[in-house]
């Protein structure tokens, strides 16, 4: 919950949501650090801080969506965990990563504004059909790419080349 993973914003845009929706929408944390809860939505956000793995993959699975709004991210582990739970994702546009794996995988929506944050989160609850869709996407998307027999050939035939262009040297 630090800076850099821009959860500041996150819970800046559900006080907003929660201002303009008046909804039972609630806000799951996960992970370490610290950050200030608004009073505002106190009581709609639990930040339950380290968890153990099932709890983490059931707290997954049993949510409408998981929101990733860092800017920075090279890869991100708690995309692909939500996609193999089978939830869409909910990412921040200025990161060019987790949007390409967003659009890529056909498994989640982008925003770069409170209000593009809104229409997601909206669109997502009221199309559930297509947000358990977009869920699966992700999930086929994880296997056909990260499975770990795929990424073991994709090395092997990489350390393959290498060789066979070492031999012709």
């Amino acid at each position: 919950k630090d800076v850099g993973k821009n959860v500041h914003t996150l819970l800046r845009y559900f006080a907003e949501w929660k201002q303009r929706q008046k909804d039972d929408l609630q806000l799951v944390l996960i992970g370490g650090g610290d950050i200030a809860i608004p009073e505002s939505v106190k009581d709609d956000v639990y930040d339950l801080g380290f968890v153990s793995k099932q709890d983490k993959y059931n707290a997954m699975a049993a949510a409408a969506l998981l929101c990733q709004p860092s800017h920075n991210e090279s890869f991100s582990l708690v995309i692909m965990e939500s996609w193999l739970c089978g939830r869409p994702v909910l990412v921040h546009s200025a990161c060019a990563v987790t949007k390409d794996f967003a659009q890529q995988a056909e498994g989640g929506l982008y925003f770069n504004s409170y209000f593009e944050f809104e229409g997601c989160v909206q669109w997502l609850e009221q199309h559930p059909a297509e947000a358990e869709q977009l869920g699966q996407n992700g999930r086929q998307f994880v296997l056909a790419n990260f499975d770990w027999n795929v990424v073991t050939k994709k090395y092997l035939a990489f350390f393959k080349k290498l060789i066979e262009e070492g031999d012709m040297q």
